[in-house]
């Protein structure tokens, strides 16, 4: 963006371009959208938008951010609530329901998330999505849970991420028959992953059941 919004109205604004982007990016393919039909759609001057985005690829960027945040806030809230799981793989498996929930609820969100690319255009970067999203879950669910093992923490998270949102993406390209089984393979697949970071050794699993 070239400009944050420091009043209402400009906030207001900026909402309205990044609502429209996400409603015809549910429609259009990027090239197809162009800065006018989102002014257009958002039915707001042509000059408000250029006071605060340079072009349509910086507003596909914010409305990624602004996904990647809205999800990030309702993990955050799950654990700062104590909704949160007692175990670390229930605890995944509600984020991925929140995930999964988003996919569907958010315009938008299925289409940029937290991928740099977006039909094989480049994003900003200068920004690693996949980096600020496994910096935030890394932090929550080791400052629950703990870290265990000789794993880098950062990196599987990284890893974990980045692998979630590839096969996420190819359950919305199967077939509805086949979504399930992909969703099951991205559960067991992140599972193990996380697991090297988050499961406490057998030892020290029996010492923390005894009396």
């Amino acid at each position: 963006m070239r400009r944050q919004p420091v009043q209402q109205r400009g906030a207001a604004t900026v909402s309205a371009i990044l609502d429209a982007c996400a409603s015809l990016l549910n429609e259009y393919d990027y090239d197809d959208i162009t800065t006018a039909r989102i002014v257009d759609v958002a039915g707001v001057p042509i000059g408000s938008f250029y006071q605060y985005f340079p072009d349509k690829r910086s507003v596909v960027h914010a409305l990624a951010l602004r996904g990647m945040e809205t999800y990030l806030r309702e993990v955050e809230e799950l654990f700062a609530a104590d909704l949160i799981a007692d175990t670390w793989r229930e605890a995944m498996t509600q984020i991925v329901s929140v995930y999964m929930r988003m996919l569907t609820e958010l315009p938008g969100f299925g289409r940029v998330r937290f991928s740099d690319m977006l039909d094989s255009h480049r994003l900003d970067s200068s920004v690693d999505q996949y980096e600020l999203m496994a910096e935030r879950l890394a932090e929550m669910f080791v400052n629950r849970f703990g870290a265990h093992g000789d794993a880098p923490v950062m990196l599987t998270f990284r890893i974990a991420v980045q692998t979630a949102d590839a096969l996420f993406k190819l359950a919305e390209r199967v077939d509805e028959d086949d979504r399930a089984y992909v969703v099951g393979t991205a559960n067991e697949l992140l599972t193990g992953m996380l697991g090297a970071v988050l499961e406490p050794p057998a030892s020290e699993a029996v010492s923390l059941q005894q009396p």
